[in-house]
């Protein structure tokens, strides 16, 4: 299966999302082993804000005072005094510079407008999470969620800016534990934008939706590819790192979040995707990238070498049982081995090669070494001649043999 196929299988809409209605957004929180250690939930109906830890299966709350827009239902219009609805993430904490008495100690920015919410038209911004210097009653701001000074003081003991989620609605309902994690679709298609993106295809960019993204961005979708095509000439091959993916269902679409490294160059940061619904397919209107540190920095040499040898063992191993499955599965489907060039015509030379009793080929310690051209791996043996295998980065973080000489 060609992989412009595969993505836009990936993508087929299994559910539909919950849409905005016009008496407000009422999302159902359960636990699920996928959301994160700790986010945040705005319940205004109730007048609360809750701290959720995620853990053990269950979701433990702490509930907060809060107070909200002045004006019912979802931000739409700057100045229109509500508060928005959808999914957001703290981006940076201020503790210094603000007015006491409109804004308490301590503020925390909120990425409002998202990409999905420009897509949907609606504007403003300056939307945060903050203290105040006097006491409060329901529903008393023009947009922002405010906390007692107590509590906004002490959110940075859990939360973590660009990390940190916050689900706000008009109704929060509290579930049961899912037996499934977030939609296969938007999970699969992260997977499929990262792999289209490593592997410099025009298909990276059918997983767009040109119109919206333009309207998301600010910039024409031809400027776009434009940059990304420059971007993709600079190396022949980049091996994308994704980590820890999560999927936030919004008012109208989906937003997957992940930390992203990409060797060798070693650019690292988190990511967020907007996915919403084109036809029967989803599609990504938008996107938000946070260059950054995102923990301990990988010794991708060590890790190259350890992932190679794993895969070549696996390949001696299937080779020894006879494992066609396996061994086809290990060469990239555009393959070459010694002339033979595809999966199909490389097993049928695996396969009659084994008949004949030849040595395992993939047995041996191996050099292995980055190159412009993908990671090589020298093979010696005492039994045959050294052969030399050139990898690129496969799906999920697997290696295929697009060369093999020797």
């Amino acid at each position: 299966m060609s992989l412009r196929i595969l993505l836009l299988a990936l993508t087929l809409l299994l559910t539909p999302p919950t849409l905005a209605r016009p008496e407000g957004w009422s999302p159902t929180l359960s636990p699920r082993s996928d959301l994160p250690d700790v986010l945040m939930a705005v319940d205004m109906s109730r007048q609360r804000c809750f701290l959720v830890r995620n853990a053990d299966k269950k979701l433990k709350k702490i509930s907060m005072a809060c107070t909200t827009g002045m004006r019912n239902g979802g931000k739409l219009v700057e100045g229109d005094r509500k508060t928005p609805e959808g999914v957001y993430f703290l981006e940076g904490r201020i503790t210094s510079g603000l007015d006491f008495d409109s804004f308490g100690n301590t503020a925390y920015p909120m990425n409002y407008p998202n990409p999905a919410d420009r897509v949907l038209g609606k504007t403003g911004d300056g939307i945060m999470i903050h203290g105040r210097g006097r006491t409060f009653g329901p529903r008393q701001t023009l947009g922002c969620v405010v906390l007692e000074n107590r509590d906004v003081d002490s959110l940075h003991r859990y939360v973590r800016p660009h990390e940190t989620p916050i689900i706000i609605a008009e109704n929060i309902v509290w579930g049961e534990a899912r037996r499934y994690g977030p939609p296969p679709e938007i999970v699969m298609g992260t997977w499929g934008w990262a792999k289209s993106r490593e592997r410099r295809e025009h298909a990276f960019f059918e997983i767009y939706d040109p119109k919206r993204f333009e309207i998301s961005s600010g910039q024409e979708f031809e400027s776009f590819k434009k940059r990304t095509l420059r971007t993709f000439s600079r190396r022949k091959w980049v091996d994308i790192r994704l980590k820890d993916i999560q999927v936030f269902e919004g008012p109208g679409y989906m937003v997957s979040t992940f930390v992203q490294r990409t060797m060798p160059d070693g650019e690292e940061g988190r990511r967020r995707l907007y996915w919403m619904r084109h036809l029967e397919l989803w599609k990504i209107v938008g996107e938000e990238w946070i260059p950054g540190r995102v923990g301990k920095p990988i010794k991708y040499n060590a890790l190259v070498q350890r992932e190679i040898a794993e895969r070549l063992v696996e390949c001696a191993k299937a080779w020894d049982d006879r494992n066609m499955k396996v061994l086809r599965r290990a060469y990239d489907p555009t393959g070459n081995r010694n002339g033979e060039h595809g999966r199909k015509a490389i097993a049928d030379k695996l396969a009659a090669e084994i008949d004949t009793g030849m040595a395992n080929p993939f047995r041996g310690t191996p050099s292995v070494r980055i190159t412009g051209q993908g990671i090589e791996a020298t093979l010696q043996s005492n039994k045959r001649p050294a052969r030399t295998f050139l990898f690129l980065p496969g799906a999920f973080d697997t290696w295929l043999i697009v060369r093999e000489d020797g």
